[in-house]
């Protein structure tokens, strides 16, 4: 997908932090204001206390 929008073909919603410098709306008033949406986070029992995992959550969240 990323790779469609740096070619200029076609358009998306992005989480800021996922934006290149070349990526901006140039006209934000020729879309419509994107919905609220609602995010959840769902860890299976096992994975509690894994490093690599405990990092994705953490960095999920400062995303959010």
């Amino acid at each position: 997908m990323l790779a469609a929008l740096r070619a200029g073909l076609g358009v998306a919603a992005l989480m800021p932090g996922n934006l290149e410098p070349d990526m901006a709306c140039h006209d934000p008033g020729a879309l419509p204001a994107l919905p609220d949406v609602e995010l959840g986070l769902a860890r299976h029992p096992a994975s509690e206390g894994d490093a690599l995992i405990d990092a994705v959550e953490t960095a999920l969240r400062r995303m959010i």
